[in-house]
Formats: structure tokens, sequence, C-alpha cells
């Protein structure tokens, strides 16, 4: 990455108006406070603490195990400690300290990839083996922290997590492009992720297909449809973001039953089927950062449907039902 950099960078560095430690200082819980059930975290080294393989790694990431490239590319791993990083120092005294300067959210490491560059087909992905494969019909909350560092001219509007059965690894040596896969978390803001000065959550659910154990982070559109927004006073052509606190979280309460919600069209409100439910007691309504926007106590059947408060934003929310001490989830989207 800094050789890149460093000729991103040739005409000339970006004007500094502080070397302070920017560090996130705002924690999103996502935590269903109504269930007793553990929230375990399935990604190992998930703030890139852990090092190894310091002198014999011949990928960055490598330093970094279990993560891995999931093609020829070189995702890099960064770090607080300068006498002996096992990573990039993030040293103020040297260039990317100087022009890139960011503080981890977690610890003293962090991840930073390059998710577009001008002209270019390059994509570069960090991939990991989860500590368990994901359980078929469980609702899972995937979540990340990213920064955007202010010596790229370039952001993005979409970020991407994809899961699959076995490991996903592009061969090529020359075009190191968008991989062929559509992710099943996807990250989007309309008004692209611009923040140079905190670090940006990120949070989605996914309904597993069963058996997913590997989890492949980056961007999957290729140069000519990967939407970028120039940034004045930026100066590397190119699109890099930093990384850290990674976290993939089974929400499903144990005692759900195996059919899942199902959103149904309902012009009066929010529909609901529960197929195989007795009846729904009671919705709970969480918003992406782990609020609870409405709740209500009801007598239905398995088919409901429920008034949404005017006042109710658009947005991405996770629909929670109860029958008895039976619970299932369905991610519903208010356009």
């Amino acid at each position: 990455m800094k050789n890149m950099l460093n000729t991103l960078l040739s005409s000339g560095l970006p004007k500094l108006t502080s070397f302070g430690v920017r560090v996130g200082l705002s924690i999103s819980l996502f935590a269903f406070t109504c269930c007793a059930f553990a929230q375990i975290n399935l990604v190992p080294n998930w703030s890139f603490e852990d090092t190894a393989f310091c002198a014999t790694a011949n990928n960055p990431i490598l330093v970094a195990p279990p993560w891995f490239s999931a093609n020829y590319a070189t995702p890099d791993v960064y770090s607080m400690e300068l006498t002996e990083p096992c990573a990039v120092a993030m040293d103020t005294t040297e260039f990317i300290g100087i022009v890139c300067y960011q503080g981890p959210f977690d610890g003293i490491r962090f991840a930073g990839a390059y998710q577009w560059l001008q002209d270019h087909e390059l994509k570069e992905y960090m991939e990991v083996q989860l500590t368990s494969p994901l359980e078929v019909g469980h609702t899972y909350k995937v979540s990340m922290e990213i920064s955007f560092p202010e010596c790229y001219r370039f952001a993005i509007d979409r970020i991407g997590a994809y899961f699959s059965q076995d490991t996903v690894f592009d061969p090529d040596l020359v075009d190191m492009g968008a991989l062929p896969v559509t992710p099943q978390a996807q990250f989007h803001d309309p008004g692209f992720y611009t923040n140079t000065t905190d670090w940006i959550h990120l949070v989605d659910t996914i309904v597993a297909d069963g058996g997913e154990r590997y989890m492949v982070i980056g961007s999957f559109t290729d140069e000519a449809t990967t939407n970028v927004f120039a940034v004045s006073g930026n100066m590397a052509e190119a699109a890099y973001y930093y990384f850290d606190a990674i976290e993939v979280v089974d929400i499903t309460n144990p005692e759900s039953i195996s059919e899942g919600l199902l959103i149904v069209s309902d012009p009066t409100g929010l529909g609901l089927l529960w197929p195989g439910a007795h009846r729904i007691d009671r919705v709970v309504l969480w918003d992406m950062m782990g609020r609870v926007v409405m709740e209500e106590d009801i007598v239905g059947q398995e088919r409901t449907t429920i008034a949404i408060p005017q006042a109710l934003a658009n947005g991405t929310y996770v629909v929670q039902v109860f029958s008895g001490r039976q619970v299932a989830n369905a991610r519903w989207t208010r356009m």
C-alpha cells in the first residue's frame, strides 16, 4: 500500500489541519434486551489485534491470521505500536502517519483496503473463516467500523460482506477486479462514506442459507459501475478505507420456530405472516442502530397487521415477533 500511495500522491500532499488521534467515540448496541440469549461474535481476530508471521508473510493481511486475501491484491494492517508493529506503523513522523493518520476503533491495530482505483480494475478483499458455520434460517447481525482517510480523493457509497460455504479466491494476477458474487450483507449510504474524522458504523442483517463458513469484505462492483464521489482537496486518485471491529452475531432466539416470519403486502399497515405459529402476541420494531422504535402487544393469529406510526422514517428495520416463548425475525424496509 505504501508504494502505491506514494505514486497516487505524487502531485503533492494534502493540507493537514490536525494530527490528533481520531477515535470513534460512539458505540451502537444491538442487543435484544427482551430476550436472554448470548451474542457471540463469530469473527476471529475481529479487530486484527493478534499478529503472526511478521517476517515471512507474503501478503500484508496475513500478519493478522486467520484473515487472508480473496485475490492476489494486498490489503494492509496498521498498528499504533511503532517499535515492533508487525504491520504498517501509524507513525506521525513518517509518510503514512502524516498524510493518512487514523487511530484504531478498538485495540491498537486495524486493516485497510482499496475499494476502487481510477481507470484500473483493482479490488482488495479481506476474507476470514468464521468460528462456526451459519445455521439455516438463523438471522445474523453483520457489522463493522470503517473510516475514510483524508489523503484519498474518492469515496464510495456501498460496501458488502459475502458469505460462502467454501473459500473464495480469484487467481487472476493481472485484473484483480470485482469478485463475481453478490454479497448478502450490503451497507449503503446514498450520501457516500466521506467522514474523515470518525469511525463510521455499518450494520445489516442477513438470514443464512446454512453452512456458510467464510466471509469476504469489500466492494463487489467493477470499476465502471462503482459509484464514487470526488472529495475536494484530497489527492490520491482512489477509494481506500480502514476497517475495524468486524462482527457477525446470531440474533435468533434459540427457541425460534423453523418457519420464518414473512412480511406481506397490506395497504393498511405492516402485514405479518408467521407460518406455524399459534398466534402473534407481541411485535417489536428495531432500527439498524439497535434501538426499539415501536413495541406493541397484540392478540392476533398467525397473520396480523399492525399500524405504522406516521413519523417513522424511511429505512431498514428488524421486525421481531413473539408467540409465547417462540421468536422470529425478519428485515423490513420502509420506502
